[in-house]
């Protein structure tokens, strides 16, 4: 296994992790819950940590995910962590992570 599928199956495990913490939530359900917000950022960290060490030939690649965002976000979440907003935490988790792992799948053998 390559390094860089190692940091998507990475990406992938922390992605479907982060939608099992908030089956059958509602964002509000969400937003009352510390311990489970506390743990899709940390699942949100991973990615973005996993996502920086991916080759640009593979960033190429798999153009169909945002790789700034998703970098960007694990800045956000580790170095500005009180610029937070747990709506954006939502909305990242049921809109944006489906089509990540989707993305990540279709390339992984």
């Amino acid at each position: 296994m390559s390094r860089d599928e190692g940091l998507l199956e990475d990406m992938l495990r922390e992605a479907r992790m982060a939608l099992v913490f908030v089956e059958g939530m509602s964002e509000a359900d969400f937003v009352g819950d510390d311990k489970t917000r506390y743990a899709v950022v940390r699942c949100l960290e991973i990615i973005g940590e996993a996502a920086s060490g991916i080759s640009e030939e593979t960033r190429k690649r798999i153009a169909a995910i945002p790789w700034s965002v998703v970098i960007g976000q694990r800045h956000v979440a580790i170095h500005h962590y009180r610029r937070l907003e747990t709506p954006r935490i939502w909305a990242t988790v049921k809109d944006d992570l489906p089509p990540l792992i989707t993305a990540i799948e279709a390339y992984l053998p």
